[in-house]
């Protein structure tokens, strides 16, 4: 797993045992049981997440992310930080590699990346957030998030289907 110093903080802080579809929210459950689709333009999306309209795309990077990018429901969690954190972890950890295993049941490869990134946001940049946004490495095209590990103003993973055996 490639992450930056604050998600290696937050794992320290919150370790990720044992992690179930029970973790993930009812809404994003429903996505991965959806499964993988390839797009017209060959872009690997989940199924649930395709949009009704689709905008022209520049290459498939841009579009895997914008179609399987989505922020973790969390609503109902605490807004305090301290208990806040690690269901959040949580939950967007376990529905990455609960998507990169259906990505390999369709796909028959671990080529499948989901980046999770916990920043501020809010109004008031007072509310931790959080994002899953899931692609594949096209060795033409840059990175999703070039140079994780230098990232300042979010906590960010970015994970293999390698990585899974960290939550069990």
């Amino acid at each position: 797993m490639k992450k930056n110093p604050k998600m290696t903080a937050l794992l320290a802080e919150h370790p990720l045992a044992e992690l179930t579809d029970e973790d993930i929210p009812y809404l994003f459950r429903q996505v991965k049981e959806k499964g993988w689709t390839y797009t017209p333009n060959g872009s690997r999306v989940l199924t649930g997440l395709i949009p009704k309209t689709v905008p022209p795309y520049v290459d498939v990077l841009q579009e895997e992310t914008w179609i399987n990018g989505r922020g973790m429901t969390d609503r109902d969690l605490p807004r305090a930080e301290s208990e806040r954190t690690g269901p959040l972890l949580r939950r967007c950890f376990a529905y990455a590699f609960a998507c990169l295993v259906e990505a390999e049941r369709r796909f028959g490869d671990q080529d499948a990346l989901a980046y999770v990134i916990l920043s501020l946001d809010g109004l008031d940049d007072d509310l931790l957030t959080a994002t899953v946004t899931f692609c594949t490495r096209d060795p033409n095209t840059r990175p999703y998030i070039p140079d994780i590990e230098n990232v300042q103003d979010a906590a960010v993973a970015e994970l293999t289907l390698s990585d899974h055996d960290m939550g069990r």
